[in-house]
């Protein structure tokens, strides 16, 4: 449990409880990317930030808020960012009001997008597309190099700190490096421009060899090649490139191979570490940027270890930023078949109910903001219909469900 969950920051300005006073919490996914324009406008919403409104019931001096995130060890942040907003509790004055609420901004604005790095300590990544640039990728008006470049574009896109850098490596009759490791967007993007296409034939081994090259004196946390590929290796056999796979495995390199239209599945299988190929078409980016990001969404055990905070107060409202998209080595909503209908999530509910897994969140009101899209629709009313049900097991109302922005009208 001791990396799941960290508390930022905790302003209670009475210990006591108290008649009508409500407890805010706010819970912030650290795999999740936060959009700044959705995030400042929800929070407003919830906790009634309003400087029009005449009676200013958005926060009373007997409230309490607490800041939680998940996925980080707690000694990353604490050490660094609780001083710059500690407050003086015993002053009793609208203008402490105000600092209470710009602080909690401020915090917020800290951890949206990339700043999230300079909060929270992310394992660091480096990572070669190693991507196929024989003839067959130029067929068909170039469909499967225009499929390859999206795919990287993506997943370019998808990368959140400085701390994960991105190299770009082509292959057909040779192996050629288009840009060095960069965390520059930008520049990376800007080299997909200087690829021609020349060579005929598919050397897959030297790609692979060039890729791990380029990661051998790497000293990131993790080094990845995602290679994406159309076809099988010519002239050389297969063997040739499964045992260049292995040289780069035994460097400490994992291999991520995608399938472009065309490819053999097999023979890719035999290249990657897991021994499973992603097809390009129906790619998850979030479910991988997470893994090369080594970005875990911990998300059951953080709400029960964040209940352990609660304080005796009358009204709960909870607030998370998350996709909702549990990804530990023992839940994992990617892969989990226990989401399929009410049946067998009532089981799954009542396994972590027997784990000691379901918090006491009644008079709890849930506000989520960042629901996942990228998985499709069945999978995504599986999520939702899931987490509905768990909120009520634990004697909570979920008020509002979206990926951007937070509705009060009417509930969902």
């Amino acid at each position: 449990m001791k990396k799941i969950i960290l508390m930022l920051m905790s302003i209670t300005l009475f210990s006591a409880s108290i008649l009508s006073a409500k407890e805010i919490i706010i819970l912030i996914d650290s795999s999740t990317k936060i959009k700044k324009k959705y995030t400042k406008k929800s929070l407003a919403k919830v906790l009634k930030f309003k400087k029009k409104k005449k009676n200013k019931e958005f926060l009373r001096y007997e409230d309490s808020i607490s800041l939680f995130v998940m996925g980080a060890a707690a000694e990353d942040l604490q050490s660094m960012h609780f001083e710059e907003f500690d407050f003086e509790m015993s002053k009793k004055s609208r203008k402490s009001l105000k600092k209470k609420k710009k602080a909690t901004m401020k915090m917020i604005d800290k951890l949206s997008g990339k700043n999230i790095s300079k909060v929270i300590k992310i394992p660091s990544s480096d990572i070669v597309f190693c991507m196929d640039n024989s003839g067959s990728m130029y067929n068909n008006g170039g469909s499967n190099y225009t499929i390859a470049k999206d795919v990287a574009h993506n997943l370019v896109d998808s990368i959140r700190t400085k701390s994960t850098k991105v190299a770009l490596v082509t292959f057909g009759k040779n192996a050629q490096t288009i840009h060095s490791l960069t965390s520059s967007k930008k520049k990376l993007k800007k080299s997909f421009k200087k690829i021609k296409n020349k060579q005929e034939n598919t050397n897959v081994s030297a790609g692979l060899k060039t890729s791990c090259e380029l990661l051998r004196n790497s000293t990131a946390d993790m080094k990845k090649v995602i290679l994406l590929s159309d076809g099988a290796p010519y002239p050389n056999p297969q063997r040739v490139s499964i045992a260049q796979a292995k040289t780069c495995k035994d460097m400490g390199v994992e291999i991520i191979t995608v399938a472009l239209p065309g490819a053999n599945i097999k023979y890719l299988d035999k290249l990657s570490s897991a021994n499973f190929t992603l097809d390009s078409n129906s790619i998850d980016l979030n479910s991988v940027m997470k893994s090369l990001q080594g970005l875990p969404s911990p998300i059951i055990e953080s709400i029960y270890a964040m209940s352990n905070f609660f304080q005796d107060y009358d009204e709960r409202s909870i607030i998370i930023f998350s996709s909702m998209m549990q990804k530990t080595d023992k839940y994992n909503f990617y892969t989990e078949r226990s989401l399929r209908n009410k049946d067998t999530i009532a089981k799954f509910i009542n396994s972590l109910k027997a784990d000691n897994q379901l918090p006491n969140l009644k008079n709890s009101q849930i506000y989520i903001q960042g629901t996942v899209k990228s998985v499709g629709d069945e999978k995504n009313n599986e999520i939702k219909a899931f987490w509905y049900a768990y909120f009520k097991a634990c004697g909570a109302e979920v008020i509002s469900w979206g990926s951007n922005g937070i509705k009060l009208n009417k509930k969902k």
